[in-house]
């Protein structure tokens, strides 16, 4: 009998991808190890910046260009929707269950490698839940696979 299993859909063109400047800063570039960590929209100024603990998830980051913007922010693509794969992050004392809402848990810095992490929250404008756990059983340090409703 063949499985079925739900993985991240490459090349999807329903997803909602957005070329943006990146960082807080102009001083605050964002590397190739940044991609797959999670952003919101800026206040200050147009673009994204990091997530903090707690925040509702926006988009990740999925790619990057050498070329800088608006006086030297770093530009890049962010995916706001579909599916990505996270990491279920420290905070997360259980386990994540399949249809359980997240948001972000304490990111890893700016610069060093690794993706989104997450745990089971309630956020009520961007919505992303657990559809499979990837590896692991959703404990902290395990993958899984959120999509946007």
């Amino acid at each position: 009998m063949t499985v079925f299993n739900y993985t991240v859909l490459v090349n999807d063109p329903l997803a909602d991808v957005v070329s943006t400047p990146l960082g807080a800063d102009s001083s605050n570039k964002y590397v190739e190890n940044d991609i797959g960590k999670g952003v919101k929209l800026n206040p200050a100024a147009v673009g994204y910046i990091p997530l903090a603990k707690d925040e509702e998830i926006e988009g990740v980051v999925i790619a990057l260009e050498p070329a800088t913007v608006n006086d030297g922010f770093s530009l890049g693509s962010v995916q706001k929707n579909r599916r990505l794969e996270a990491v279920v992050g420290a905070s997360e004392l259980g386990t994540v269950a399949v249809g359980e809402l997240l948001v972000a848990d304490t990111p890893i810095a700016q610069g060093t490698a690794g993706i989104i992490r997450v745990y089971p929250g309630a956020p009520t404008v961007h919505k992303w839940r657990c559809i499979a756990i990837v590896s692991g059983t959703g404990a902290a340090g395990d993958t899984i696979l959120m999509e946007r409703i």
